[in-house]
């Protein structure tokens, strides 16, 4: 079972960065209606359009993956309004408690997200293909380690998850922990797309030789592969096609070359494990990060609902 929760806080305060943020869109009449009021601030269809945007653009900037990009995104496309209104109700919160941040925190996340790019040119560029500036994003960050104190102060720091409650969740969920058999594989694989087939089998056919041979896995790899290795994969997970072949071999087995509907593999085996129950000390941090995750959520629905009742909200 997959228990790998997100960041219980991460996503709340990622939206929370980009209140506000410059971007250059929406040009009908429209785009100046008010669709919402919240205390003093008005919210107009071209502030939604600009906030979707610059969530967009924030992750982009950070260096994010497409999948991560993708996931947080589809959230905020379809509830975007009451995300806007829930994000200013929060930093509202934060600043009406006068925090304040050390500077030297702000410039330590900078630099972590300067140190995802091999430059500071293409830093900047990154920034400047997304409108924004040095500054923008300075004040970002600062905005978001204010949120997370509130956050934290508000709602993290009183949630408890006792060790009690992880080994019930695991007694009650016994079967969610069953790994079935898996293997680990590397993997060459020759696209279709790349070569005719009759090409395609000569180059998986020399792949499987090599390896074969006792070469290094890794220089196969580079000099055959169109895609990346399979890594570990259960019973399951892949066509019976590939998995009637892949799971009676053995370690350190190299298969017969394997076409499929969009190239051939060629895989070998580094790692075999046998199905089994997970025992309580393998899968206890993730129930915690579950349980977590799961109370977190609650009480941050529960307290930002407070904050809403206090608040002058009107949609249109």
């Amino acid at each position: 079972m997959n228990l790998k929760a997100r960041n219980p806080i991460k996503v709340v305060l990622l939206a929370l960065m980009f209140v506000g943020t410059p971007v250059a869109h929406a040009d009908n009449a429209s785009s100046d209606a008010i669709i919402a009021i919240v205390n003093n601030d008005v919210i107009t269809m071209k502030d939604l359009r600009q906030y979707v945007a610059s969530v967009a653009s924030q992750m982009r900037v950070e260096n994010k993956s497409p999948e991560e990009i993708q996931q947080i995104m589809g959230d905020y496309e379809q509830k975007g309004l009451d995300k806007l209104i829930e994000d200013k109700l929060v930093l509202a919160a934060a600043n009406d408690k006068g925090i304040e941040v050390r500077d030297d925190l702000v410039d330590k996340r900078l630099a972590e997200i300067k140190g995802r790019y091999p430059s500071e040119d293409y830093f900047i560029k990154a920034l400047s293909t997304e409108g924004m500036t040095v500054s923008d994003l300075r004040q970002k960050v600062l905005d978001q380690l204010k949120v997370k104190y509130e956050v934290d102060m508000e709602v993290r720091d009183k949630i408890v998850v006792n060790p009690q409650d992880v080994t019930a969740y695991y007694n009650d969920h016994i079967s969610d922990f069953e790994r079935k058999e898996s293997v680990n594989l590397q993997s060459i694989f020759v696209s279709f797309d790349k070569h005719a087939k009759q090409e395609a089998q000569t180059r998986a056919d020399e792949a499987r030789s090599r390896l074969l041979a006792g070469e290094d896995f890794n220089k196969v790899f580079q000099n055959y592969s169109d895609g990346s290795s399979v890594g570990e994969i259960e019973k399951g997970q892949m066509v019976d096609k590939v998995e009637n072949v892949v799971f009676n071999l053995k370690l350190g087995d190299v298969s017969d070359p394997i076409e499929v509907q969009n190239g051939i593999y060629v895989f070998k085996v580094i790692g075999v494990s046998q199905a089994r129950q997970q025992a309580l000390s393998e899968v206890k941090d993730q129930i915690y990060s579950k349980l977590l995750d799961d109370h977190f959520q609650a009480k941050f629905k529960e307290w930002v609902a407070k904050l809403r009742d206090k608040a002058y909200v009107e949609i249109k």
